[in-house]
């Protein structure tokens, strides 16, 4: 009879085997697939198809997560782990029932399902991972175009505030008109009507758009690819410290082996000795 040790080794082998992650991820993407083919007005008997699918690959999710909660010695050890809460938690989600009163949020939360392939994806890991060590950083960036914004904002209304648009009026549709701006979507029609009035307010525009889109933007992009650098030479160096714990461990067991060896030639030569010995006598 296989012991729970066992139990658990065979368990992870199953778990961080390549083809079980394969077809996971394959069960996720269907699963995605299924919600969305779902929007679409369909045949009651491919509905149902649909539905039955929902089923099943609800369970396997189940199973997949009592899989690697028993895969550890002790089972509150998974919850350790920011991932496997956040596994466990869009697993948990998914079984409500999608028929009911709840059957919109149901379809709601299972769409979500398709953001467990972050956690089998170590790539998707690093991206996010640098996102969350530079959230500090990226979020001084946007306090600093927020300062922006607000100064440009009020200015805005306090030179373009009369224009017919009535995109200058008050605080919060000035701030969408600089977002709108910011986007490129449609500013140079904004800066046409106030340069009518105003033919100097291209500056205006020009200066804001260059401080935004093309300075704190890239202020951002560039503080997430420097935390992502970052991630990747900690990866480097622990792999690196790993091989030389490693190669640590194997010379030092290669000596132990040499001694074994030079031990057992001596022990050879004195038995070699003794048997001459006893032969000359």
């Amino acid at each position: 009879m296989i012991s729970i040790a066992e139990l658990r080794e065979t368990l992870a082998l199953v778990i961080y085997n390549k083809y079980f992650e394969f077809f996971m991820m394959s069960i996720i993407i269907l699963s995605a697939l299924l919600v969305g083919i779902d929007t679409f007005e369909l045949d009651p008997f491919y509905q149902e198809s649909i539905f039955i699918l929902d089923q099943m690959i609800t369970i396997i999710f189940v199973m997949e997560i009592i899989m690697r909660i028993t895969s550890y010695e002790k089972p509150l050890e998974f919850f350790k782990d920011g991932w496997n809460i956040f596994d466990f938690v869009i697993v948990t989600a998914s079984l409500i029932p999608i028929d009911g009163n709840e059957s919109t949020i149901a379809r709601l939360l299972r769409i979500f399902r398709i953001l467990r392939l972050i956690t089998i994806l170590p790539e998707l890991k690093e991206i996010l991972n640098a996102l969350f060590r530079s959230a500090k950083s990226i979020g001084y960036v946007l306090l600093l175009m927020f300062i922006i914004f607000y100064i440009y904002a009020v200015m805005g209304n306090i030179f373009f505030a009369g224009l017919p648009s009535g995109s200058w009026n008050d605080l919060g549709v000035a701030l969408l008109t600089l977002f709108q701006i910011m986007t490129f979507e449609g500013w140079t029609d904004i800066m046409a009507e106030s340069m009518e009035v105003y033919p100097t307010s291209w500056i205006f525009y020009v200066t804001f758009i260059v401080l935004t889109a093309y300075t704190f933007l890239n202020m951002i992009i560039g503080i997430i690819i420097e935390t992502l650098n970052q991630e990747h030479k900690q990866d480097e160096l622990i792999e690196a410290e790993n091989e030389k714990e490693l190669l640590k461990e194997l010379v030092a067991q290669n000596r132990l082996l040499i001694q074994k060896v030079e031990h057992l030639e001596e022990v050879m030569e004195e038995k070699k000795v003794s048997v001459i010995f006893r032969d000359k006598k």
